[in-house]
Formats: C-alpha cells, sequence, structure tokens
C-alpha cells in the first residue's frame, strides 16, 4: 500500500472516467448473451446437433463462463488500479499493466513545467473528460493520464499546488537601501 509522507497531504485521486469501461461492457455482455441465443436458434436449425445437456457441452459452457468472468476482472481490475494520486509533494501514478505487473512513477510538483489537456471529441465534450498531460523538467519524461473526468480541475488543482510548492521554495531576499 502506498504510504504518504508525514507533510503531505492527499490532493486528489484520478481514475479513467466511466465511459471507457462501455464498450468493454457492452462486448462482454454480448458474449454472455451469446450461447443463450445460440442454445435457443440452434435445435430449430439443425435438429441432428449434439443434445445440449451431454456433458462435453457442459464442459465447455463452463470454460467459455470462466472466461467472461476472467475478462470481466481483468477489465475491472485495470479500470480501478490504474490511478494518479496527487498529494501536496508530487503526482504518484500507478499503472497496472496486467495482473502481476505494475509500474509506479512519481513527479515532484516542483519538477513540473506545464500541464495540458486534451478533450478530443464531442463525447468527450459532453461528458466532460479527457486525457491530462505533465510535462516536467529533466529525464522524468511526460505523464499522461487517459480519459480522465474533470479535466480542468484536475488541472486546476495540480497548478495550484505547484504554485504553493514553488512560493515555499523560493528563497526570500532582502534588499537593503543603498542611498
Amino acid at each position: 500500500m502506498l504510504s504518504l509522507r508525514s507533510d503531505e497531504t492527499l490532493v486528489i485521486v484520478v481514475r479513467r472516467h466511466w465511459w471507457t469501461l462501455l464498450a468493454p461492457t457492452v462486448i462482454l455482455f454480448f458474449f454472455l448473451a451469446l450461447p443463450g441465443a445460440l442454445t435457443t436458434f440452434l435445435p430449430q436449425e439443425w435438429p441432428s446437433a449434439p443434445a445440449l445437456a451431454s456433458p462435453i457441452f457442459k464442459f465447455a459452457a463452463a470454460i467459455y463462463f470462466l472466461t467472461l468472468l476472467l475478462f470481466s476482472f481483468l477489465l475491472w481490475m485495470e479500470y480501478y488500479l490504474d490511478v494518479w494520486i496527487v498529494t501536496t509533494l508530487r503526482i504518484i501514478d500507478i499503472d497496472q499493466k496486467s495482473l502481476f505487473h505494475r509500474v509506479v512513477s512519481e513527479i515532484p510538483l516542483s519538477r513540473i513545467q506545464n500541464v495540458t489537456i486534451d478533450i478530443n471529441g464531442i463525447i468527450e465534450t459532453f461528458l466532460k473528460f479527457g486525457d491530462v498531460t505533465v510535462e516536467t523538467a529533466g529525464e522524468l519524461g511526460n505523464f499522461t493520464a487517459v480519459a480522465v473526468p474533470l479535466p480542468y480541475a484536475i488541472k486546476d488543482a495540480i497548478l495550484e499546488h505547484v504554485h504553493s510548492t514553488m512560493e515555499q521554495e523560493r528563497p526570500t531576499v532582502t534588499v537593503k537601501n543603498q542611498l
């Protein structure tokens, strides 16, 4: 589990928008309904088909539904565990690549140079989601959160804490009057 430092607080946790789950969920429900449609129409069209109560058919159906269950689990896991965590000191990007492969990266807020938003298309505009890219100084590269809800609010929260971090790190200079 991720632990925060003693001097930082959680600002926002960002996951992808629910719209990104819609197409895979529709495909999942199509494949879930497919055996029911086949068992309804197949005996009428092909009377010599093997009996649906045969052990081989039951085994194949069990494997089929377990595969769909595994696919839905992996889909939910990737959605839920891919996350951006914005704190008062850093951005933590947790990218779940597969079941046992996770990449965790972090950017100190002091290294952020620019935050860019990309909202592409009518669906993203109406549902208010898009990509947020954080550009950093040095070799850290860019970090992109894909299809996140309310990208403007995320950008504003990041930049607000970047500016407050920069003000805290700025040295105070006193100039004496030389006159």
